[in-house]
């Protein structure tokens, strides 16, 4: 091995799915490879646990924290002021930081989390500085693309880019340099590094390593009995849970929906509130409709005295994800190592690994079939068309082009008269769940052509099919496995850093739009761009 020290660079490590990765990259890089582990970041690392932090060393630099939040601390602070000086600046305090923590240049390697998203302008910049003219050996892991439905975000980078056309921008954000490799969660997101000309040779899928948290597995009934105590349920009651932050792409209402046709004595949990302010206002506007439209819905539910995140899945018939959008998906691996299986909204580019790692994900939808006239149809996909506009104008007048809108087709036999959930508009949503509860004709209609996923809400799932996932998962995503692939791929980028004429050099066409791309690919849900909480 190569390598001695191993920085891991986020901008912080909060509780959320960068920071699970990056701990079951610690452990697995510690625990594994004998590397010496530093943790760098701006400074917010309450996410960390204990067992993490013993086995690493964490430093803070205040140029690697999101620019919104250096500027709420910071009123002068401007993210586009003099980005090129702030960019080297942070490269310098990175390469000073190392060098204090005795790490020697040819001895370490650069591990960096999600630096395209727009969360810290510079960080692209000191990346390339420390590339290219410090010489660190630099892995860039994605997890999210700014790309991906993140307009905002995207904009932002594209001015800092100072870009009027797609290959600035991507120069800036996916740098070709004999030192720097790339690594992403899933085959799916290898696949959009490659379309904007990101070598094949050059990109690792690292999927995340799975394992439940330390501590002793409840007892079902127990944790069962803790939760009806702790939400004030009937004493017959079952539990469901949506283990996940309430943020805008987990389809808040879709899970107040699906709880609606749960077993008549089933409840269903979500078990965190969102930190951000919209995100928090859309939590708490869905929060408020629940005991009207979802009556057998519990928020916070992961934030019950005493109730700890193994109770709720120990509790549990099964856990339910109704996610848009995930980074690697955790939620559809990690329930089946406590024996609970899986009913989620499908999300191909997420979960086709899955299958393809022999796990066996049979409780998958596709939507969730709306059905209503020609004419409503109509007009909810002129509103949903009109938000998907919205959310892109600044930039398609920007690089003066044009995104399309993709769609879930119902199938054949519903003749265009359905819409998938998913795809109306936050006002729609909220309509269809007030006429669900008020008109139960269109309940039993609606369940009637979701037939098969209502029978996946209702069925229990077999042993043989926990126990196969159960063995298959501990065995495929564990952090013994997880270690070979990050030895693997530390050591690619150590061979290529030294490689000369080879294809880690040669320069890619950076023109094709990976906006474009995802559009093309993924369906657009209003519910991951709504910036008006009603």
């Amino acid at each position: 091995m190569s390598f001695s020290n191993i920085a891991i660079l986020h901008c912080h490590y909060r509780r959320g799915g960068v920071t699970q990765v990056v701990e079951n990259q610690v452990a697995a890089i510690a625990d594994h490879t004998g590397a010496n582990v530093i943790l760098l970041s701006g400074g917010r690392n309450d996410g960390l646990r204990e067992s993490t932090i013993k086995r690493c060393h964490v430093r803070c630099i205040a140029g690697l924290e999101y620019d919104d939040v250096t500027a709420q601390k910071s009123p002068n602070f401007h993210w586009d002021h003099d980005l090129q000086s702030r960019g080297r600046l942070l490269a310098k305090a990175i390469a000073d930081e190392l060098a204090d923590a005795g790490c020697e240049l040819d001895q370490t390697i650069l591990h960096w989390h999600n630096h395209s998203l727009g969360k810290n302008a510079a960080a692209p910049i000191a990346i390339e500085v420390l590339a290219s003219e410090y010489g660190f050996r630099t892995l860039l892991q994605l997890h999210d693309f700014a790309e991906d439905f993140r307009p905002e975000n995207y904009v932002k980078l594209i001015h800092a880019a100072q870009a009027s056309d797609t290959e600035p921008v991507n120069r800036y954000l996916y740098p070709i340099n004999s030192m720097i490799r790339y690594a992403t969660l899933t085959s799916g997101d290898a696949d959009l590094l490659r379309h904007v000309g990101i070598p094949a040779a050059k990109i690792d899928v690292l999927p995340n390593g799975v394992q439940l948290p330390a501590g002793e597995r409840p007892d079902a009934t127990d944790a069962l009995n803790k939760i009806r105590a702790a939400a004030q349920l009937p004493a017959d009651s079952s539990w469901c849970v949506y283990p996940v932050r309430g943020i805008r792409r987990k389809n808040v209402g879709e899970f107040m929906l699906l709880s609606r046709w749960m077993p008549d004595n089933m409840y269903s949990g979500l078990t965190l509130p969102p930190t951000t302010p919209i995100e928090r206002a859309s939590y708490e506007r869905w929060k408020h409709l629940g005991s009207k439209l979802a009556p057998r819905t519990v928020f916070d539910a992961g934030t019950f005295d005493g109730i700890s995140f193994l109770d709720n899945l120990a509790a549990s018939s099964f856990i339910l994800s109704t996610s848009a959008a995930e980074g690697f998906g955790m939620a559809f691996l990690e329930p089946w190592l406590a024996n609970r299986g899986v009913v989620a909204r499908r999300l191909p580019h997420v979960t086709d690994d899955f299958g393809r790692a022999g796990v066996k994900l049979n409780r998958l939808y596709d939507a969730v079939w709306i059905p209503g006239s020609t004419e409503w149809i109509a007009e909810c996909r002129k509103e949903t068309q009109q938000i998907f506009d919205q959310a892109w104008q600044s930039l398609a007048t920007r690089l003066d082009t044009t995104f399309a809108l993709q769609w879930n087709d119902p199938p054949e036999h519903l003749s265009g008269q359905a819409i998938d959930f998913a795809q109306l508009t936050t006002n729609r949503q909220i309509e269809v769940l007030k006429r669900l509860s008020n008109d139960q004709g269109f309940d039993q209609a609606t369940q009637t052509i979701n037939s098969m996923l209502v029978e996946s809400l209702q069925a229990p799932f077999d042993a043989i099919t926990l126990r196969a996932n159960r063995d298959q998962i501990a065995t495929a995503y564990s952090l013994q496995t997880t270690a070979d692939r990050l030895i693997q791929t530390y050591q690619q980028l150590t061979n290529q850093a030294t490689a000369v004429d080879s294809v880690h050099n040669q320069q890619p066409d950076h023109n094709k739009s990976l906006v474009e791309a995802i559009c093309h690919q993924r369906p657009f849900f209003p519910c991951r761009v709504e910036t008006e909480i009603a």
